[in-house]
């Protein structure tokens, strides 16, 4: 009998192989997008989830609320840990975590060498208490003691075999930035690919103590890199904990902070999702991310459902006869929908196992390097891709089975056996609106896609208020100041190097330093004004084309005697002309001194903000970058002499350089990744639409074929037969668009209200997406309305 079944199945997919090819590449496509879609929820909504203690483990952030401006931070002062244990109820521990991520690891060979290695970002200080509270598989040596000590370390698997090879690491001496010794006593095992924790290198905290001693006994001073976890008693809730804050800021901060500053707690459960605190991998993905790559998938799978329904029903009038003569032999229509449900379930396990195919070639190949993380495909090991899969080809198989099985099956045998099928106006009015559903799908996603594009060309082609072209950053690794003067005496002599300038950081850069600044009104009271600062020295704004609008820029020196501001940091002054406000004294951390120049608002950072107070001064001290305007045909030559340079101050690290513009591309890598996701989906999403409109072109062609026989006898031309069709399916597409539009619009627009700077959505964004529509339309209609007005009227007409 299944031998019986499967030879006949096999022949009908041989006898329609365009129909059967059509089906199973629209499934396959929607199922592997389907299943992409599913992994990287899967292993994301997995991060940090191996801890034990996951649910009652909560890292504090902070909110500062200044000029009604939210700013979110998830550091704390390095003095704050042991006064939240002391003074906040519930609190069962709480451990410091300082993330320096940087670090340069010396280790001497047998030989006496020194071996270098540059670790990013694997460095890290921690309290004792630490492995209490998060889990850390122990491979050899002891955490338990140790650790409470000055100049201890524990190393990672990974590092341990680097540092150490073929032999144990525990006892050894390591280096850190070569003033350091470090005894390594334990060896712990890597963290797992769904970590948001990626050290290597355990330091204990008292290390960092005995390094930077007053930073412990500073309340004033919060960096990101310093995070707090606490973990709270049997039955405590977050809200609970958070009441008590209040309190806690009026304690141990003046009345001023006391006002702007809130402490708040996120679950460790959270951590991945919780993007106001940032996370030491530097990677968070927001829930309404994964939630739109869940919709995306699922939308994806159902429009190839709405293709494959199309394609079976425009195959009816084909199969009219083999359904009368079964019916006609004694077949029941049970048995007739059990088999073509058979069929749609056999074309789905084709399809299901093509998907796992491509997936587990399209994980390595491109997906994982899209999202940044390892997403593993074990479907045997793996019980929830199992079920995932399993209930992809069940239900995929039913949804999209169904309704062809009981349109094939209900047909009545005199009518069947006579080629003809249901013309009921509501078979046709389903089809209809399953290709309209799958336009409408079409139109939301290229309309998506055109917003994200625009809004991506803005961010690359916007004015930042500097030059940005062929200007080569480097990060100094020695910043004595008998560096500084010898990369400065290079660099007078270097062909090609037009200018050059030391900082602290360039105009843009992923590191903002803030502190509370003062302009003073007169010799007694003063604004105080948050403020950006940017150590620079005299060369600054022609290196890097700053617009100095009133005044000089900073005169050559070695510490602060002078201020250029910017015209944001005069507005919350409260002044308007920049000439006013030369000569006038400003005060930043402790210094002060007067303002001599006034420079035009630039972009310190992404565009997500509006552009920040700045106030721009000397301080050799802090110099790190060095930014070179270079001349573009001479840039190789350059980048060759650098590293020549580079050695001769630093031998011991890795020459590394970037040019601006790439660093500003970088930072909008997540929009760009979005970009070319929704062009990918929308391209899969029109290509199966295609599929389903050609799917009822040709039926629509079947059924037609002696009414367009008969027109042709009377004299139309080819181009009416093909305007009759169009004219259907114009309808449907422009029936669509109106929908899709409001809600796309509704949809980008809110996700462009995460922009202080951003596109409007205008006329130009509706004619581009509903061109793109009516194009993609014509062109899958075209063909086959092309092939029925082209047809000989004869055989149509004389087929009875």
């Amino acid at each position: 009998m299944l031998k019986s079944y499967l030879k006949v199945l096999f022949r009908n997919f041989a006898r329609n192989k365009s129909f059967t090819l059509i089906n199973i590449s629209g499934l396959t496509l929607g199922i592997t997008c389907s299943l992409v879609m599913f992994l990287i929820v899967k292993q994301e909504l997995s991060f940090n989830t191996y801890h034990s203690n996951v649910d009652s483990i909560y890292r504090i952030g902070h909110i500062d609320v200044v000029d009604g401006r939210e700013y979110t931070q998830g550091g704390v002062p390095l003095v704050m840990p042991p006064a939240v244990k002391e003074d906040i109820v519930g609190v069962k521990d709480i451990t410091l975590v300082s993330h320096d991520g940087y670090g340069l690891i010396s280790i001497r060979e047998a030989g006496g060498k020194m071996k270098y290695y540059e670790e990013n970002p694997e460095l890290v200080f921690i309290e004792p208490n630490f492995f209490e509270i998060f889990d850390w598989k122990l491979l050899e040596g002891s955490i338990d003691e140790g650790l409470d000590q000055p100049n201890m370390v524990a190393l990672n698997e990974t590092l341990a075999e680097k540092y150490f090879p073929n032999e144990s690491a525990v006892g050894q001496t390591i280096r850190l930035n070569k003033r350091t010794d470090l005894q390594v006593i334990a060896v712990l095992e890597d963290a797992p690919e769904n970590s948001d924790f990626p050290f290597g290198l355990f330091i204990s905290m008292e290390t960092k103590k005995n390094q930077t001693p007053r930073d412990f006994n500073n309340w004033g001073s919060i960096s990101s890199s310093n995070v707090a976890f606490i973990q709270v008693e049997t039955n405590v809730t977050q809200e609970s904990i958070e009441a008590q804050f209040p309190a806690f800021i009026e304690k141990h901060w003046d009345k001023e902070t006391s006002e702007e500053r809130s402490f708040v707690l996120s679950p460790l459960s959270e951590y991945h999702f919780d993007d106001r605190f940032g996370t030491f991998s530097g990677r968070e993905v927001p829930k309404v991310i994964l939630f739109t790559y869940s919709i995306v998938g699922l939308l994806l799978i159902v429009t190839a459902c709405f293709n494959f329904i199309n394609m079976s029903t425009a195959m009816a009038v084909k199969r009219a006869k083999e359904v009368g003569m079964r019916k006609v032999l004694g077949s029941s229509r049970k048995q007739l929908v059990m088999r073509f449900i058979g069929e749609t379930f056999v074309i789905t396990l084709i399809s299901v196992l093509l998907s796992m195919g491509l997936a587990e070639r399209l994980l390595p190949m491109v997906i994982n390097d899209f999202v940044g993380i390892e997403i593993p495909f074990n479907p045997i090991t793996d019980l929830t891709l199992l079920l995932y899969l399993v209930g992809t080809l069940v239900s995929v198989s039913v949804l999209a089975g169904l309704y062809p099985a009981l349109a094939l099956s209900r047909a009545q045998p005199i009518s069947a056996l006579k080629g003809a099928m249901s013309k009921g106006k509501g078979n046709m009015f389903f089809r209809r609106f399953l290709v309209f559903m799958q336009f409408f799908l079409c139109q939301i996603l290229i309309f998506g896609t055109v917003v994200a594009s625009r809004q991506m060309n803005f961010f690359l082609s916007a004015d930042m208020g500097y030059d940005q072209e062929w200007i080569l950053n480097i990060n100094m690794r020695d910043r004595s100041e008998g560096a500084q003067k010898l990369w400065a005496s290079k660099l007078d002599n270097l062909p090609g190097v037009q200018n050059y300038s030391f900082s602290y950081r360039p105009p843009f850069s992923g590191s903002v330093s803030s502190t509370n600044g003062y302009f003073y009104t007169s010799d007694t009271s003063r604004i105080e004004i948050n403020t950006q600062i940017k150590m620079a020295d005299h060369k600054y704004a022609e290196t890097y084309g700053i617009e100095l609008l009133a005044g000089d820029w900073l005169s050559k020196g070695d510490t602060t005697t002078q201020y250029v501001v910017n015209e944001e940091f005069l507005s919350k002054a409260g002044i308007d002309n920049p000439i006013d406000a030369l000569g006038r004294i400003a005060n930043v951390w402790g210094i002060r001194a007067p303002i001599v120049g006034v420079v035009k608002d630039y972009h310190t950072g992404r565009l997500d903000d509006k552009i920040e107070p700045v106030a721009m001064f000397n301080a050799t001290r802090d110099y790190r970058t060095i930014g070179m305007r270079v001349v573009a045909a001479n840039a190789d030559d350059v980048i060759e002499s650098l590293e020549e340079i580079w050695y001769q101050v630093n031998e011991e690290y890795e020459f590394s350089y970037s040019f601006l513009d790439e660093e500003v591309k970088q930072f909008y890598e997540g929009e760009k990744k979005m970009s070319q996701l929704l062009t990918v989906f929308a391209g899969i999403a029109i290509f199966i639409g295609c599929l389903g409109l050609y799917g009822l072109v040709a039926f629509m062609a079947n059924q037609k074929a002696k009414e367009i026989g008969i027109r042709k006898v009377l004299g139309a031309t080819v181009a009416n037969v093909m305007r009759k069709f169009s004219q259907e399916f114009l309808f449907l597409v422009l029936i669509a668009f109106p929908f899709a539009a409001v809600l796309g619009y509704f949809g980008m627009n809110s996700w462009l209200q995460q922009y202080e700077y951003r596109i409007p959505i205008g006329p130009a964004i509706f004619i581009i997406s509903i061109g793109a529509s009516v194009f993609i339309a014509m062109m899958t209609t075209g063909y086959r309305s092309m092939r029925a007005a082209t047809a000989n009227p004869v055989n149509s007409l004389r087929d009875e």
